[in-house]
C-alpha cells in the first residue's frame, strides 16, 4: 500500500522551512512556494554505473517536466529546485555538495535498473511507475524510473516525451491521482472491457477521459499476432477485446494526462469538470467518487483556497543541485532524569543502548554519546566504529543512574554541537533522542528545533512511556524524523526498534542487518518459552541470536539452547556461545546459517523472575542476492481521530524491486491507558494485499489496515511480524508490476500493418495484447520483523469511551458486476464484504441500488429507493459476511422489449448493528447486449472513428441466427414467414384471375396496371442492421 504531506522542508537559499501537516510517515521535503516545487530528490540506486549522460538526461527529464507542468496546470506549478542525490559507489567531486537530510529511502523519485535476477521478457515494463500507499488525493511512496527509460534512444519513439511521463507520475505521487485508462496491470479488479456503454449518450464509448478523442478501434488476433478493425459499431458495441487506440494527431481535445496519451502533442490538460467523463468505469473514478483530476487537485494543499494563484512571464527552468550520499553520522541523546529511575527505564535503555553499541552500528558508521537530564553533557564526540574495542570503549560510557530533570534542549543543543566539531556541516547527521518526561526548558527545545531543522539535522525521538512530552511529535515531524513508543509493558521493543531504525537509512540493502525474530518477555523462575524461525536462501550471513536481561547475579541468568534444521543443539559449551556479565548480553552466533527452519529455547535460571530481550538478526547471504526486505509506515505520526482521522498500518514485502505477495503480515499494536489508568493489552491486527478496505491495489506486495480498537489519548506504538505460507510468492520481471504507470503509444495504422513496436528486439506492451497473469516464484521459508513506528492521538470525539461503535463500515470500492443476460434480464454483482468497523468484523446489512443513469446514481444515491428484496434473486442483504468475504447477488432487471442495449449502474453500501451508514460503493455498469458482434471474417476498409460520426464501413458477420435467438423462434418466424408469402402469392394470383376475366369488359379496367410488391432496397447500414440483428430486419417488412 500514500497522500497529502508529511514533513515540509523547503530548501530555498540553503534553508529549510517547516510546515507541520499529516501525512505518512516517510518524509517529504518537497514544498510548493510562489509557484516553484523545491526540495525534490532524484535518488540513484547505488548498483546504477556511474554515467555523466545519466545526470545530463535527468536534468532533461526534469527541464522538460517543469514547462510542461506549467501549462498543465494553468500557470500555478513548476519544478524550481531538484536534488540530484549521487550514490556513495560513484566518485566524489568537488561540485557536489551535502545530501542534507536527503535518502535514498526517503526520495521522491528513484532510478534504479528493474532487478537484474530476471532476464528480461515479452510485456517487460520499463516506463516509470508510482508505487500507492493510500487512497485517492493521497502522496503516493515514490516515482520509480529505470535507467534504461531515461537513456535509450528510443524511449520518446514509443512512451512520449520523457517530461511528460514525469508529470503523468508525478500527479500520481503528489496529488493522489489514478490512471484514467483501462489497465488491468494497475487494477486487477477492472473491467477487462475498454469499452463501456454511455447512458448519457446511448452509444458505446472508449474508457477514457475526455470524450472525443480520434481513434481507431482495434482488436488483437492471438493466432496471428497482429491488429485488426474491430467488428460493430457504437450503438450495437463491439466485439470482446476491442480497444480504442488514438490517432497520433488530434483535432478536439487536449485532455487528459492521466488518460496516458503522452506522446500526443495535443494532450496538455487534466480533465476539470467541463469536460470530466465521470461515467467512464477507470480506476480514478473508482477510488476518486467520479471527481475529475482538477477537482482533487483543487482540494490539495499545493491549491487549496487560492494557494499558488496563476503567474504569468516567469522562467520556469529548474535550478539543480548534486549531492552525494555521505556517510552515516549518528548521535545518541539519552534521558537520565529522575523519572527514568521507574520501572527499570534507565536499565532498560543502557541495555538496549550497549546493545546497539556492542551489535547493530554498522562499520564505518560515526556514533557520538550525549547524556542529558536539567543539563546536557557530551559523554563522547564522534567516533569511527571500526574494530571490537572501540564498540566495548563505548558501551562502557553509556550512563546507569537516573537523577535530576528533563531540559530536551541541553540534550539537543550538545548534540548540535558535536555534528558540527572540526568544522564540519551537521547537515544529514541523525540525532536519537530517547526520554521519558515532560520538557522542563521548551522555549530552548523550540529554539534548537528550529535551529536543526535550519541546519538539516534528522531527529528521531523515542517516547518511554505514554507520559513524555507530546512535542516529540513535532520535533520529528519538522526534521524529516521517525517517531516510536517505548512502554513500561511487558513486549515493548520500541527502544529496540529506533536503535534499528537508525542504521537502515543509507545503508545498502545488501549490507543491511535484518531482524527476523525480536521479544521482550517476562520469565518467572525456571520459566522455559520457545520460539522459531525461518533462515531463508538470501538471508543467512553472521546470524546471530542475541538475549539481554537487567539482573545482576555472578551465576548463569538465562539457559540458552538452539536448534538446526538438521537437529543440531548449540548451547553454552559451542565455541560461538558468548555472555557478557558487565553487559548483561549472551550471543549465540554462526557465521553462516543453515537454510530452513531454526528453534530457540530460552529457560530462567535466576533466582528472581525478571524481563529477557531476545533477536535473532542476520545479513543477506551472497552479493547480488537481494535479501527479502520488509519496511513498514504509518498513514501518520498524529491521528486526528477526534475528527474522523483514520490510522493506517502499512508495510510493504520486497525482493528487490518485485512484491512479494500472498504473505502473513500482522501489526501488533500497543495502546495507552483510558483517562481513568486501565491498561489496555496490545491487539493484533493482519494487514492485507487484497485491494480492499485501506489497501489500494491487490498483489502489490504494499500491505495495509486500518485500526480502530483506540483506548484514549496518547501514543500508539506498531509493530510488524512478517512470514511465508505456502502460497506466498515473489512477482517476477516477467509479469507487469501493479503499479500506475504510462503505457506505451503506436500509431494505429503502423498496426494495421504488421508494424508491432520493440525496443532492442523486444516487444512492447500495447493496449489490446493479451494480459499475462501474475507469475513469479515460489518464495522461501521466511521471517521477518520491522517496527512500524508510533502515532499520537492528540483528543477523542467528545463523549467517546473505549468500546463506542462510532465507526461505519468502510467504503465498498471493488463492486462490479461479473456477467450480464439480456434474454433472461438478470444482472450479477459481486463485491469484497466490509467490515462492522472499516475493515474489521461484520456488517449488519447491504443497501443496493440503482439507476438507468449512473449520473443520478452517483448525485441522488440517498434518494433513490433500494432494490426490493423481490428483485434479488440470489444473495441476502441481511446476510453480510466477514471482512475480506466474497459477496455475490443476482438482480433482476427489465428489459424493454424495443431496445437491443440496455444498461443500468449500481451502487451499494454497508450498515452495521449501531447504524454507521458506510459510503456509496463505486459504481458498476451493467450493460445488456442482444447481440455482441462477433469477430470478422472479411477485413474491411478501415476508417478512423471521429467524434460524432458513425462508422461507414460495410461490416460482414459470420453470426449465426441461433446466436441472437432461440431456435424454436427462428422455426415459428420461418413457418409464419411461409404462411404470410402463401397468402400473399394467393391474393395475388386472385387478382391476376381477376383481371384477366374482365380484361376486355371496361376499357379502364384494362387499362389497369398490374400491382407490384415493394422493392427491399436497403441501404448499408440497413444490410449491416439485417446481419446483426434477424428480428429487425424482418420485423420491418412482416
Amino acid at each position: 500500500m500514500w497522500n497529502h504531506c508529511f514533513v515540509h522542508l523547503l530548501l530555498v537559499f540553503g534553508l529549510v522551512f517547516v510546515q507541520r501537516c499529516v501525512g505518512i510517515t516517510k518524509p517529504t521535503s518537497v514544498k510548493l512556494i510562489d509557484n516553484g516545487y523545491t526540495g525534490v530528490v532524484i535518488a540513484i540506486h547505488h548498483e546504477e554505473p556511474e554515467n555523466e549522460t545519466l545526470i545530463d538526461e535527468i536534468k532533461a527529464m526534469v527541464i522538460s517536466a517543469s514547462s510542461y507542468l506549467y501549462r498543465a496546470t494553468r500557470h500555478r506549478a513548476y519544478f524550481e529546485e531538484v536534488m540530484i542525490l549521487l550514490p556513495d559507489t560513484w566518485n566524489d567531486k568537488a561540485e557536489y555538495e551535502s545530501p542534507r537530510n536527503s535518502t535514498f529511502e526517503g526520495a521522491d523519485v528513484i532510478v534504479a535498473a528493474m532487478n537484474p535476477r530476471y532476464p528480461p521478457e515479452p510485456g517487460t515494463p520499463s516506463e516509470p511507475y508510482t508505487k500507492h500507499y493510500e487512497g485517492c488525493g493521497q502522496r503516493a511512496g515514490h516515482i520509480h524510473i529505470t535507467s534504461k527509460f531515461l537513456v535509450h534512444t528510443e524511449t520518446t519513439h514509443h512512451y512520449g516525451d520523457k517530461g511528460r511521463n514525469f508529470v503523468h507520475e508525478w500527479a500520481h505521487y503528489r496529488w493522489g491521482l489514478f490512471d484514467e485508462y483501462p489497465n488491468r496491470f494497475d487494477d486487477p479488479s477492472a473491467d477487462p472491457e475498454s469499452f463501456y456503454y454511455s447512458d448519457t449518450n446511448k452509444i458505446f464509448e472508449p474508457i477514457r477521459c475526455t470524450r472525443g478523442y480520434e481513434a481507431y478501434n482495434l482488436v488483437y488476433r492471438e493466432e496471428s499476432e497482429s491488429y485488426d478493425t474491430c467488428n460493430g459499431n457504437e450503438k450495437d458495441g463491439y466485439e470482446n477485446g476491442c480497444v480504442s487506440i488514438p490517432s497520433p494527431k488530434q483535432d478536439y481535445v487536449t485532455a487528459s494526462i492521466l488518460s496516458g496519451e503522452l506522446s500526443i502533442d495535443e494532450i496538455v490538460d487534466f480533465c476539470d469538470d467541463d469536460d470530466h467523463n465521470d461515467e467512464a468505469p477507470n480506476k480514478h473514478n473508482r477510488l476518486c467518487k467520479g471527481k475529475s483530476a482538477w477537482s482533487i487537485m483543487n482540494n490539495h494543499e499545493d491549491f487549496k483556497d487560492e494557494q499558488s494563484p496563476p503567474r504569468e512571464n516567469i522562467d520556469v527552468t529548474p535550478r539543480f543541485i548534486l549531492a552525494r550520499v555521505k556517510d552515516i553520522r549518528v548521535v545518541l541523546v539519552l534521558d537520565s532524569s529522575g523519572s527514568m529511575g521507574e520501572f527499570n527505564r534507565i536499565e532498560k535503555l543502557s541495555s538496549t543502548s550497549q546493545e546497539f553499541l556492542l551489535n547493530i552500528a554498522v562499520d564505518g558508521s560515526s556514533i557520538g554519546i550525549v547524556d542529558f537530564d536539567s543539563a546536557g553533557r557530551p559523554v563522547s564526540g564522534l567516533t569511527l566504529i571500526d574494530s571490537q574495542e572501540t564498540r566495548e570503549e563505548l558501551a562502557k560510557k553509556i550512563q546507569t543512574k537516573a537523577q535530576g530533570g528533563t531540559c530536551i534542549g541541553s540534550g539537543l543543543n550538545e548534540a548540535l554541537e558535536i555534528l558540527s566539531e572540526n568544522d564540519q556541516s551537521p547537515a544529514g547527521g541523525l540525532i536519537l533522542l530517547v526520554t521519558d518526561g515532560l520538557d522542563d526548558c521548551t522555549e530552548k527545545t523550540e529554539l534548537l528545533r528550529q535551529s536543526l531543522v535550519t541546519q538539516s539535522v534528522v531527529v528521531d525521538a523515542v517516547a518511554f512511556s505514554n507520559d513524555a512530552d507530546e512535542k516529540l511529535i513535532s520535533l520529528t515531524e519538522s526534521t524529516g524524523g521517525k517517531f516510536y513508543l517505548q512502554t513500561d509493558d511487558p513486549g515493548s521493543t520500541g527502544l529496540h526498534d529506533a536503535y534499528v531504525g537508525t542504521m537502515v537509512s543509507g545503508v545498502k540493502e545488501g549490507d543491511r542487518r535484518i531482524e527476523i525474530h525480536r521479544d521482550l518477555s517476562y520469565y518467572a523462575v525456571n520459566e522455559s518459552k520457545s520460539y522459531g524461525v525461518f533462515i531463508d536462501e538470501t538471508i543467512g550471513n553472521e546470524t546471530t541470536f542475541g538475549f539481554s536481561y537487567l539482573v545482576d547475579s555472578r551465576s548463569d541468568v538465562l539457559d540458552i539452547r538452539v536448534t538446526s534444521p538438521s537437529e543440531k543443539h548449540y548451547m553454552s559449551d559451542y565455541h560461538g556461545y558468548t555472555e557478557d556479565k558487565q553487559f548483561k548480553t549472551i550471543h549465540v552466533k554462526f557465521e553462516t546459517a543453515e537454510p530452513g527452519a531454526w528453534s530457540f529455547r530460552v529457560t530462567n535460571r535466576h533466582f528472581s523472575g525478571h524481563e529477557v530481550f531476545s533477536n535473532v538478526y542476520t545479513y543477506p547471504s551472497q552479493k547480488g542476492v537481494d535479501p527479502i526486505i520488509a519496511t513498514s509506515e504509518l498513514s501518520g505520526s498524529v491521528t486526528d481521530f477526534a475528527n474522523g482521522g483514520k490510522l493506517t498500518a502499512l508495510a510493504e514485502v520486497r525482493q528487490g524491486f518485485y512484491p512479494v505477495i500472498r504473505a502473513d503480515v500482522y501489526a501488533i499494536i500497543e495502546r495507552p491507558p483510558d483517562e481513568n489508568e486501565k491498561i489496555y493489552f496490545p491487539v493484533e491486527l493482519q494487514l492485507l494485499d487484497d485491494g480492499t478496505g485501506a489497501d489500494i491495489t491487490k498483489d502489490d506486495g504494499i500491505y495495509s489496515r486500518w485500526f480502530t480498537d483506540y483506548t484514549g489519548i496518547g501514543y500508539y506504538g506498531i509493530k510488524i511480524n512478517v512470514e511465508s505460507n505456502a502460497e506466498t510468492i515473489i512477482l517476477d520481471g516477467s509479469s507487469p508490476i501493479p503499479y500506475s504507470y504510462t503505457l506505451a503509444s503506436a500509431d494505429p495504422e503502423e498496426l494495421l500493418k504488421g508494424n508491432l513496436p520493440t525496443i532492442d528486439g523486444t516487444p512492447i506492451y500495447i493496449r489490446g495484447m493479451p494480459i499475462p497473469e501474475p507469475r513469479g516464484s515460489q518464495a522461501p521459508n521466511f521471517t521477518r520483523a520491522i517496527s512500524g513506528g508510533s502515532s499520537q492521538v492528540p483528543e477523542t470525539p467528545e463523549g467517546w469511551e473505549p468500546g463506542d461503535d462510532i465507526f461505519a463500515p468502510s467504503r465498498i470500492t471493488d463492486l462490479v458486476v461479473t456477467s450480464a443476460h439480456y434474454q433472461n434480464g438478470t444482472v450479477v454483482l459481486e463485491f469484497t464484504a466490509p467490515g462492522d468497523d472499516f475493515d474489521s468484523g461484520r456488517a449488519s446489512y447491504y443497501i443496493i441500488r440503482m439507476s438507468g443513469s449512473t449520473t443520478e446514481l452517483r448525485n441522488s444515491y440517498s434518494s433513490i429507493d433500494p432494490i426490493p428484496d423481490a428483485h434479488i434473486l440470489q444473495g441476502n442483504t441481511s446476510s453480510c459476511g466477514e471482512f475480506g468475504a466474497r459477496e455475490m447477488f443476482v438482480i433482476s432487471v427489465a428489459v424493454p422489449t424495443n431496445q437491443t442495449v440496455v444498461s443500468y449502474a449500481f451502487a451499494v453500501h454497508a450498515v452495521d448493528e449501531s447504524e454507521n451508514e458506510g459510503e456509496m460503493s463505486n459504481l458498476a455498469q451493467a450493460t445488456l447486449r442482444a447481440y455482441i458482434p462477433p469477430p470478422m471474417t472479411t477485413a474491411p476498409t478501415t476508417v478512423p472513428i471521429t467524434p460524432g460520426a458513425l462508422p461507414t464501413t460495410v461490416v460482414p458477420t459470420t453470426a449465426k441466427p441461433s446466436e441472437v435467438f432461440p431456435v424454436w423462434a427462428i422455426v415459428i418466424i420461418v413457418l409464419v414467414s411461409f404462411i404470410v408469402v402463401g397468402v400473399i402469392v394467393s391474393v395475388v394470383g386472385l387478382i391476376r384471375w381477376y383481371i384477366h376475366r374482365h380484361r376486355d369488359q371496361s376499357k379502364t379496367r384494362s387499362e389497369m396496371k398490374q400491382p407490384t410488391l415493394p422493392r427491399m432496397i436497403c441501404t448499408s447500414e440497413q444490410v449491416r442492421t439485417s446481419n446483426s440483428d434477424p428480428k429487425r430486419f424482418l420485423g420491418q417488412y412482416f
